[in-house]
């Protein structure tokens, strides 16, 4: 996939990459000429490394890629089905502006975008890394604050 010929449709995970790991986003669709994804953006620390509040944004593919490669992530669709594209734009309009908890191995951008397009979060990338860093991550997460991390938050604005 190209950046100057796309074929994107609503609710394709777009991966970007950075080097060492991808961002995941959500492609939306196109608006006035441009195309738009939805993306879990920033981030408040809250003094837990490992738990931030992320916001969810819808921005312009383009200015959001900047000079990094990315494509079109079909890669799951092999073993999940993928929801109408109606509900996916239904569900990112609901929670565009909302801010959830982040957490890079446990409730991350790939999460987020799995989530959007089957309905349920699947993260090989998250859980690769989590099985690299092994259980000493699981003991820290505990001793942190077990609900700023596993706790499952609707999603607030």
């Amino acid at each position: 996939m190209s950046k100057e010929n796309p074929e994107y449709n609503v609710g394709d995970i777009i991966s970007f990459s950075r080097g060492l790991y991808h961002h995941w986003r959500v492609y939306y669709g196109q608006e006035h000429g441009k195309h738009y994804v939805v993306n879990v953006s920033g981030g408040e620390s809250n003094s837990k490394p490992l738990a931030i509040t992320s916001k969810l944004k819808k921005e312009e593919l383009n200015k959001v890629a900047g000079k990094s490669d990315y494509s079109v992530y079909r890669e799951l669709d092999k073993h999940n089905e993928p929801r109408s594209p109606e509900q996916m734009k239904a569900d990112m309009d609901k929670m565009i502006g909302t801010q959830i908890k982040y957490d890079p191995f446990g409730k991350n951008c790939q999460h987020f975008a799995t989530q959007i397009r089957y309905g349920k979060e699947i993260s090989p990338e998250g859980e690769s890394a989590a099985k690299s860093v092994g259980k000493n991550l699981t003991d820290f997460r505990a001793e942190m604050d077990p609900f700023s991390v596993f706790g499952r938050e609707k999603f607030k604005k």
